[in-house]
């Protein structure tokens, strides 16, 4: 899996993408490295899912990297100065949103003070690293569509089946925390971020 260093990225995309980044911060908590999600408020892009702090870049950022820095700062409050970057991960496309998503790995010393857009950012998730590497993850559902926060597209453009009485139907792997469901490019993003660190080509030391 090929990481590249934080400075001087170039966005890789699909033409038909629009670019975005979003920061993947794991600082060192009572259960070992931790990862910090936000679920996202009713009122944005894909209400009520579980995603990383992130968005679309500005005229000021001078790449992927900057712009999850930026992301985070307006969304959790987190100062970019507490934050080290030691790679970013393959981009991850969305099929709905159509986007293409740089995600930057940051490591912290510890959890940062916190705080909360409140117009985008519902709640933060505290998350072992250890609890998305147990036996069986990610777990595997058929979700009727559409799938929470989504509106039904087209069903020519919909990769899945159609289950009983004509319900179509999209197999999705997520992983399980709390009353919450990691899924989607998020969830796409957090096995490249596993693969990754089983590979030992990105060190959090």
């Amino acid at each position: 899996m090929p990481l590249a260093a934080g400075r001087g990225v170039e966005w890789h995309l699909m033409a038909t993408r629009r670019p975005a980044a979003v920061l993947m911060p794991i600082y060192d908590g009572p259960g070992g490295p931790t990862l910090l999600f936000i679920r996202r408020t009713m009122g944005v892009n894909h209400p009520g899912q579980v995603a990383f702090p992130g968005g679309r870049p500005e005229p000021g950022d001078a790449g992927p990297v900057a712009t999850a820095l930026r992301e985070a700062r307006e969304e959790l409050g987190i100062d970019p100065a507490l934050v080290r970057v030691v790679g970013t991960l393959p981009t991850v496309e969305t099929i709905t949103s159509n986007y293409a998503i740089t995600p930057v790995v940051g490591r912290l010393a510890g959890r940062p003070p916190l705080r909360l857009q409140d117009s985008e950012v519902a709640a933060v998730l505290d998350v072992p690293l250890a609890a998305l590497q147990g036996p069986g993850l990610p777990l595997e559902e058929d979700w009727p569509l559409p799938l929470p926060g989504e509106r039904l597209p087209p069903p020519s453009s919909v990769p899945g089946g159609v289950g009983l009485h004509g319900t179509e139907v999209r197999r999705v792997r997520f992983f399980p925390w709390g009353g919450d469901k990691i899924w989607g490019a998020t969830e796409r993003m957090v096995e490249q971020l596993l693969d990754a660190l089983r590979s030992g080509k990105l060190p959090l030391s």
